[in-house]
């Protein structure tokens, strides 16, 4: 049984600010066990007071940063936070299925059951409830649940990870490679392994065109691979030498092969620079800021950032912060409201409206790279726009939009509130495949507009 206390103690958040919080898990909840039931508490401080909550029929939990999760004997796994615009704890259960492993990590609560099935769950603090998804059902599952991407691979050897987008609300899944005696390595948002007969291979979940995005690199038998600081590096059995990165600029991974001496040995990476050595001496090789792999270069640390408005104008005012930078180990969020965030990834409650100038610093053990988002949390609530600049209809098996700027992410709402379809585009144009009832519904758009759809008999 693990038990894991929060370090930070209830009363000394009595002064603290609910936008102070890395909100998407929520304040920091202290465990009590007495038999099979748990007590939760919190210091809210929009109320001023502790709150506590008790679950029954717990066999195993952790609590991590806001999270908690909780296994019964049975298999049923169930997720808990304290939402404080809500003044509550929220808590849902995923799986029912008994052999079942939990991992609690980074805000995400992952699965695999006795059966293989993996899934996922995250609280979304802008639409105030769990959201969670299954993957894969192979027997022989294994999975890594870190930095907000849950890898797995199978008793077969089929590689595959998951993300929650919280643009279009939804797990974002895809499967890589199909061979058996395959390695998996997942670390900063990229996933990459090495199949059993040498094959590299790695994906990363690139949030601006809203999908996974995958390749292969090497082909030779008795391959090594390391992962680090989004770079990844591999030694073939014959002594090769590669490595790859992932180029944000045009979507593509950018990988080369260095050396292909049998003596080549030691390889590493620090700072997102491959090192290695032969006889001759100390080699690396740097992914520079051209992205172009270099001898004798170090890797540029470079920032790149994704914030983006989450649930709208209307409060809670959501944000979330994707941080997917290349040869950086460290992380610093500057919200533009007084906080920081140092985290690769973050979600943030702003507690009023306006404009917000986030700003993320990444650091490697010797450089670092900054860059800037913006955000604009303005009025009570969204426009209803009339204007030509957006057109929306009704193809009858797909919403068909059109724009003067690139559309960006499009989440389409019923009457009751609920997202009944999303998608993500680059262009100016966009049919989002949707299955729809007679009835009027709210599309929203990446600019916070929002137009109103009439689907007829």
């Amino acid at each position: 049984m693990r038990h894991i206390l929060h370090l930070l103690p209830v009363f000394l958040l009595h002064s603290a600010n609910a936008q102070f919080y890395n909100w998407g898990w929520g304040p920091p909840i202290s465990v009590t066990q007495n038999g099979s039931t748990i007590t939760c508490t919190v210091w809210d401080p929009l109320l001023d007071q502790s709150r506590t909550q008790s679950y029954s029929s717990v066999a195993e939990w952790s609590s991590v940063d806001g999270v908690v999760a909780t296994l019964s004997s049975s298999g049923v796994v169930r997720g808990i936070v304290y939402d404080i615009d809500m003044s509550q704890f929220r808590e849902d259960n995923f799986s029912f299925v008994s052999g079942t492993t939990v991992t609690n990590a980074d805000g995400i609560i992952a699965w695999v059951t006795g059966s293989g099935t993996v899934g996922a769950a995250i609280y979304n603090p802008a639409a105030q409830q769990w959201l969670d998804d299954t993957f894969s059902f192979s027997s022989g599952t294994s999975i890594i649940n870190r930095h907000g991407v849950v890898s797995w691979v199978t008793g077969s050897g089929t590689v595959g990870a998951a993300v929650f987008d919280p643009g279009t609300q939804q797990w974002m899944d895809d499967s890589f490679s199909f061979s058996s005696g395959t390695t998996m390595y997942n670390k900063d948002g990229v996933v990459a392994w090495v199949t059993g007969s040498g094959t590299v291979g790695a994906a990363v979940y690139d949030p601006s065109n809203g999908q996974w995005m995958d390749d292969s690199f090497s082909f030779s038998s008795g391959t090594s691979v390391m992962l680090e600081d989004g770079v990844v590096a591999w030694r073939t059995g014959s002594g090769t030498i590669g490595a790859a990165a992932y180029n944000w600029n045009n979507d593509q991974w950018i990988d080369g092969s260095f050396s292909f001496n049998a003596e080549n040995s030691g390889l590493s990476i620090i700072d997102g620079t491959v090192h290695w050595t032969n006889n001759s001496g100390a080699q690396r090789q740097g992914f520079t800021a051209s992205n172009q792999w270099q001898s004798n270069a170090n890797t540029a640390v470079r920032c790149i950032y994704f914030p983006e408005q989450v649930g709208g104008s209307g409060a809670p005012h959501i944000a979330y912060f994707w941080c997917l930078s290349i040869g950086a180990s460290t992380y610093s969020h500057s919200c533009g409201d007084g906080h920081t965030i140092t985290r690769r990834w973050a979600w943030k409650r702003y507690a009023n409206p306006g404009a917000y100038q986030p700003q993320l610093t990444v650091f490697s053990s010797t450089a670092n790279s900054t860059c800037d988002g913006t955000l604009n949390f303005s009025g009570t609530g969204l426009n209803e726009v009339t204007s030509d600049n957006l057109g929306v209809s009704w193809t009858g098996h797909s919403i068909r939009l059109v724009a003067e700027v690139p559309i960006g992410v499009v989440r389409v709402m019923d009457a009751r509130g609920s997202l009944v379809a999303a998608g993500r585009s680059r262009d100016t144009f966009m049919d989002l495949p949707a299955d729809l009832a007679p009835g009027i519904y709210l599309v929203h758009t990446a600019d916070h507009s929002t137009r109103r759809l009439v689907v007829g008999d």
